[in-house]
């Protein structure tokens, strides 16, 4: 609750301020011809439009912690779209006109009155100072609104499919070239019923012909509701050994108040059905040893364990009992934070695969360069990692929460391929 109490508070200061200067910005020489205290027009504005997103807000920051529907959550990420589509263009419009002038700021650029100098013996008509700057100020702000607007419109459901092909010496030759399809991250109830556009997600799913297909958690927001209808989706799933999952934070009603103890256990129970009925076997806390051959793996679930306020009920060394002899060893844990903590210094598993981060669902990736805000969060964030012998990959998310958009973060497939040979990295 904390937390949550700190980031409302931050919003309210961010809104109030970012309104504040924008007004003082845009009025300010009005204001030194009619007075320091006249109202311009347009004030109005500036004081209406974020009274009305903080008492917005404000009910659902008090109403969330005792919701007993996943409808306030589809309402909430809505509201958060018209908030950022306001207020992100705000922001950059402050910053561009503030640091444009800055730059421009030395006086033998400028005539006496205001003007830009003439260049170019007075071809190109003179602009002033203000209007020069709004107009660099509209450009900036443009780029987060139409970035915003792909992302709902296109980038929340343009599947991203990505390719590693990992070497181990220890992989069994009945198990060489074994195909993994990672998804993580559904949140069901933030996909509101677009069940089209999942199918789609299948589709590439199937189109792999993987051997596995491992769900690493966050089946829901926090209800098991969010999952009625979509079993006709993903029990369309294909994979010719099985396909596998896990639990992930928000999959245990830790984010609502329930009325009694029971109803919140009930909640789970019934989360935890629906992997069954969505065609996954689920793994808590369990191990599965896999034969081909006369040749054995194991795959791994633990529950959740990430570090506070996450929840802590991932217990690896149950998990491991009877199994500690498998030559391979492939573990499904929700948050990347575990791999670090306890994963890759207490126990030998050869490759973890990880979701959680979303990569925040808004990054740059391009090349071998990326990046995103969810680096200054978590550790491992996106991608593939390595230590020693070990390897982690988080995946970026399939679904979305809080935001439906994603912005230079697609949802993600991951395909894994794994080979028998020399420990490493092969290109597909």
């Amino acid at each position: 609750m904390r937390y949550s109490l700190e980031a409302y508070v931050g919003f309210i200061i961010f809104t109030v301020l970012i309104d504040f200067l924008l007004h003082r910005l845009v009025h300010k020489d009005d204001e030194k011809q009619i007075g320091h205290f006249a109202f311009p027009l347009g004030t109005f504005w500036f004081y209406s439009v974020p009274t009305v997103f903080i008492l917005s807000f404000s009910g659902i920051f008090a109403t969330i912690k005792t919701v007993d529907s996943p409808q306030l959550y589809v309402t909430f990420q809505w509201l958060l779209v018209a908030y950022l589509s306001i207020y992100l263009p705000k922001l950059f419009y402050y910053l561009g006109y503030k640091l444009t002038h800055s730059a421009i700021r030395v006086k033998s650029k400028f005539s006496s009155d205001g003007k830009i100098k003439k260049m170019n013996d007075g071809r190109y008509p003179t602009i002033s100072r203000k209007k020069f700057l709004s107009q660099v100020g509209i450009f900036m702000a443009s780029a987060p609104f139409i970035s915003l607007m792909f992302g709902v419109m296109k980038g929340r459901f343009a599947f991203n499919k990505r390719y590693t092909k990992l070497s181990f010496p220890n992989l069994p030759e009945a198990f060489d070239g074994l195909k993994i399809v990672q998804i993580s991250d559904l949140h069901l109830g933030s996909l509101n019923a677009n069940y089209k556009e999942m199918e789609e997600a299948v589709r590439l799913i199937n189109d792999e012909h993987p051997d596995l297909v491992c769900f690493t958690g966050d089946l829901v927001n926090n209800f098991y509701e969010e999952t009625i209808g979509w079993e006709k989706v993903f029990s369309k799933l294909q994979a010719r050994i099985g396909k596998f999952s896990i639990l992930g934070n928000h999959d245990y009603g830790d984010y609502s108040k329930w009325p009694s103890p029971q109803d919140k256990t009930d909640n789970l129970n019934k989360i935890k059905g629906s992997h069954m009925r969505l065609g996954f076997n689920l793994l808590n806390n369990q191990s599965q040893v896999l034969e081909s051959n006369g040749d054995k793996i194991v795959i791994t679930g633990v529950e959740n364990w990430g570090h506070p306020p996450f929840p802590q009920y991932g217990d690896l060394k149950k998990a491991s009992k009877g199994v500690e002899d498998i030559p391979f060893k492939l573990l499904l844990s929700h948050d990347p934070d575990h791999w670090d903590a306890e994963v890759k210094k207490d126990y030998d598993y050869d490759l973890t695969l990880a979701g959680h981060t979303h990569g925040m669902q808004f990054g740059i990736e391009f090349k071998n360069f990326q990046w995103s805000p969810a680096k200054y969060k978590f550790r491992r964030w996106a991608g593939l990692y390595n230590e020693g012998s070990q390897y982690l990959y988080v995946n970026r998310g399939l679904g979305y929460l809080g935001m439906p958009a994603r912005v230079g973060m697609p949802p993600e497939i991951t395909i894994i391929e794994l080979t028998r040979g020399p420990l490493g990295t092969e290109p597909m």
